[in-house]
């Protein structure tokens, strides 16, 4: 997914995965109702989430919203809105569509932060391979002195892949057939200081797509060679979904 999907993370803190998601999750379709991207207004997403980290097991919810189209420096957009107040913008082209970045008009400052990423390509062929990054955002620690918060934030650049057409994917929402099947696999050496050191960050993730409802289901695993920090992961369904 951005990658799909697709910014920052200093939200574990405040138990909050929305940066998490402003990355990783990028559903939507704005040409046609029977796409994999719907971006027309009116469209809403209820998701269940796991993330486990070597702090524990956390279980969220987190529902995003379509305003539909916009403008941004003059050209065409389409908004999507979380209950946080992130907004994300993406853009629909002949080559795919792209995640621009995003901006949180709750904040005293709002600052627009961009991140242009392909979500998924167009056409949709089976192998098709793309370049995409990301940074870590699971491998995180909790411990003394003090409660101190022990973290790895690795880029790592990753290659997506058009792995299936044809899969079949059950979620809380429901069952769904002829779902697109995207990985993203790639790995970096991170100089994580004291604590860990010198280690091999490894970054899997696992994006499923319904034709005319969007992403349905996402798995993430971020890894490395550290005891101290060796795994952390993020489980991602859809539990609701609705069409005004």
């Amino acid at each position: 997914m951005i990658n799909q999907y697709y910014s920052a993370i200093n939200s574990f803190r405040c138990g909050s995965i929305v940066c998490i998601f402003i990355f990783l999750i990028c559903s939507g379709c704005s040409k046609k109702e029977s796409s994999y991207f719907p971006l027309s207004n009116g469209y809403k997403w209820r998701y269940d989430v796991l993330l486990e980290t070597r702090d524990g097991v956390q279980r969220q919810k987190y529902i995003l919203n379509n305003l539909g189209e916009s403008e941004l420096d003059g050209s065409p957009v389409y908004l999507r809105e979380s209950l946080d107040g992130t907004v994300l913008y993406y853009i629909d082209s002949n080559e795919g569509i792209y995640y621009l970045g995003s901006i949180n008009d709750k904040k005293i400052k709002p600052e627009f932060n961009r991140d242009k990423q392909l979500v998924i390509p167009d056409p949709h062929e089976l192998n098709t391979t793309w370049e995409q990054s990301t940074t870590t955002k699971l491998l995180k620690k909790t411990g003394p002195p003090q409660k101190t918060v022990f973290e790895i934030f690795a880029k790592v650049d990753l290659e997506a892949r058009i792995e299936s057409l044809d899969d079949v994917v059950t979620v809380p929402a429901g069952r769904f057939k002829h779902c697109m099947k995207i990985t993203m696999n790639g790995s970096s050496y991170k100089d994580a200081g004291n604590y860990v050191g010198l280690t091999l960050v490894n970054v899997e993730q696992t994006s499923w797509y319904a034709a005319g409802v969007g992403l349905i289901k996402m798995e993430r695993v971020e890894t490395t060679k550290s005891d101290a920090l060796d795994k952390g992961t993020l489980l991602i369904e859809l539990a609701d979904f609705q069409i005004d």
